[in-house]
């Protein structure tokens, strides 16, 4: 930890003196002042506490919490270092204000999982307080991975996530975005591969009758992942809910990506740190946009309506002119 007490006063470890004694801010305990050329200067708490502030932080951890706060200091954001919040039970990295918001910033370098994620960034919003999450160098090997992707935020109107670079002291912002993989023959048949492998799990309840997929089914995306199973797998799914619609039934823009969503619901994947199911709607107009190029939906208006059911071509020759369409884009 960063900050300690001193004489009923908060003490940044990078100011203070191994004379003073000094206390932890939560359990009152008597802390250890670690202090040297080779390593971050901080507080630590002696082995045997029980004080749930105790724990081991990584050099880039304590380095990177101080680098944000002297550079939210030089942004006069008055922030203030490792703030106890008694009513969450935890510690904010680096508590600020911007414009009469109060803000947090956490700097994550270790595994964080998905429930913790929700409660740490439920609990400041019911506060009042919008959270930001800073993450360190070993997200950044994981970029495209799950582990990293459920801390995707809103920044100015678009997906991203933050990271925040000890070496240069510096913020950085990478988007990320939901783009159309490019197909070709071996990603097909990579995509039958997986296919039936899922239907051979005891919890994938399903009928597989033929070795065809609707060409819909293959036209995947990139990027973030939406999808907790093989995104294939949820377009086979729509492709079987669809076939059950009549044709020419209209839907509304909100009531047609209800029905989407409701698609095996329960699979979409969370992220925290934005509004439920913005991503996802996201990812679904991007999928209705797709279809009305396959000419399975039209849009008319403000309504979408099912005008042909997806469906796999039978003979050789409507497969090879289908395929020619997908790679050519229609």
């Amino acid at each position: 930890m960063l900050v300690a007490k001193s004489n009923n006063c908060f003490v940044n470890a990078f100011n203070a003196s191994k004379k003073e004694k000094y206390y932890c801010p939560k359990c009152g305990e008597r802390l250890i002042l670690k202090k040297g050329q080779c390593k971050v200067a901080h507080f630590a708490h002696c082995v045997n506490s029980q004080c749930p502030l105790q724990k081991g932080e990584s050099y880039e951890h304590l380095l990177g919490k101080q680098q944000i706060f002297e550079w939210a200091r030089r942004n006069d954001w008055h922030p203030e270092l490792e703030v106890y919040i008694s009513s969450l039970k935890q510690r904010a990295d680096v508590l600020l204000k911007v414009h009469g918001q109060r803000v947090v910033i956490e700097f994550q370098c270790s595994p964080l999982s998905l429930v913790d994620l929700q409660e740490r960034t439920r609990g400041y919003e019911k506060l009042g307080i919008k959270c930001y999450w800073f993450l360190g160098s070993p997200y950044k090997l994981k970029i495209h991975q799950r582990q990293t992707q459920k801390f995707i935020q809103l920044l100015n109107h678009r997906y991203g996530l933050i990271f925040w670079n000890v070496k240069s002291a510096a913020i950085k912002i990478e988007n990320a975005v939901i783009w159309e993989q490019r197909l070709n023959l071996r990603q097909i048949n990579k995509n039958y591969r997986i296919f039936r492998q899922l239907i051979l799990l005891p919890e994938i309840k399903m009928n597989f009758p033929r070795n065809d997929l609707p060409l819909i089914c293959h036209q995947q995306f990139g990027g973030i992942q939406v999808t907790k199973h093989p995104e294939i797998y949820w377009r086979y799914l729509v492709s079987r809910k669809l076939a059950g619609i009549p044709l020419f039934t209209s839907f509304s823009q909100t009531s047609w990506l209800k029905m989407l969503r409701k698609v095996e619901a329960s699979e979409w994947v969370i992220f925290p740190c934005i509004p439920p199911m913005t991503l996802v709607n996201t990812y679904l107009k991007l999928f209705t946009k797709q279809l009305i190029m396959g000419g399975i939906v039209v849009r008319r208006g403000k309504r979408i309506i099912l005008v042909k059911y997806p469906c796999a071509p039978h003979s050789l020759a409507e497969q090879y002119q289908e395929l020619q369409k997908l790679f050519s884009g229609y």
